[in-house]
């Protein structure tokens, strides 16, 4: 029968405390691990839903809709670039070529979800980026071949793209343009177009494009031609009565 020595049991003690602190160390390392994906999990959770009307001049207004689970945001009001505090929103989105009018925060509670709705004005989609919250928008309103060129470039983000869920968070976006619209990559309806996307779909910039016809060229006798003509008739008819006169 084998008996344990009073050194042999403060062996065992000093191994087994050692043993207890390599767990008690490696459950702290792997729980922090945990967070940190965790947290860029959520980066990417957040949902988008944008409505723009575009006039011929480049200024329009625009809705932006986004909403999360509102456990996402339990700790901080901030998610992704995001802003879901009134005045946080707000902020994001005014700048010297847009005007915010109003700002809706509210929860549904049927699906647990944070919904926020931005309504705003714009000058110029052209510098609509100079607001934060479109810091990752390139926009491009401009006379082209064809008509008025068209682009609304979302900038690429690799490493949401890649999250778990990436390709359930919608990136929707619906364009109302001020005339007929020749071709796009996008669902035509009418004057509208709509991109229906998801976040997996940022693993490249992802570039919507429209060419809209002109508007601001008008041509035949409706246009400039026709006071040209005017003109040039009155023009012709007084140096015809003039040379009757002599």
């Amino acid at each position: 029968m084998y008996s344990i020595t009073k050194s042999s049991k403060g062996v065992i003690m000093k191994n087994t405390e050692r043993l207890k602190n390599f767990v008690r160390r490696n459950n702290l390392f792997i729980i922090s691990s945990l967070l940190m994906v965790f947290a860029v999990y959520l980066a990417g959770c957040v949902n988008v839903e944008q409505k723009t009307t575009l006039k011929q001049d480049g200024s329009g207004s625009m809705k932006v809709h986004y909403w999360t689970k509102m456990s996402n945001v339990k700790s901080s009001s901030d998610l992704g670039g995001f802003s879901f505090e009134e005045a946080k929103a707000k902020q994001n989105y005014t700048s010297s070529n847009t005007e915010v009018k109003s700002v809706k925060v509210e929860e549904k509670l049927d699906d647990s979800t944070k919904h926020v709705t931005v309504d705003l004005t714009f000058k110029n989609i052209n510098d609509i980026s100079s607001a934060k919250g479109f810091e990752k928008v390139k926009a491009s309103w401009k006379e082209g071949k064809e008509g008025m060129d068209f682009s609304y470039t979302l900038a690429k983000d690799t490493s949401n793209a890649k999250n778990m869920g990436a390709s359930d968070t919608k990136l929707n976006y619906e364009f109302e343009f001020p005339a007929e619209i020749l071709n796009t990559n996008g669902r035509k309806d009418g004057q509208k177009v709509v991109w229906e996307k998801t976040l997996a779909d940022l693993k490249e910039d992802l570039e919507m494009t429209a060419t809209v016809k002109n508007e601001g060229k008008k041509c035949g006798l409706f246009g400039m031609e026709f006071p040209i003509m005017v003109l040039a008739g009155l023009a012709f008819s007084a140096l015809a009565l003039r040379r009757k006169n002599k």
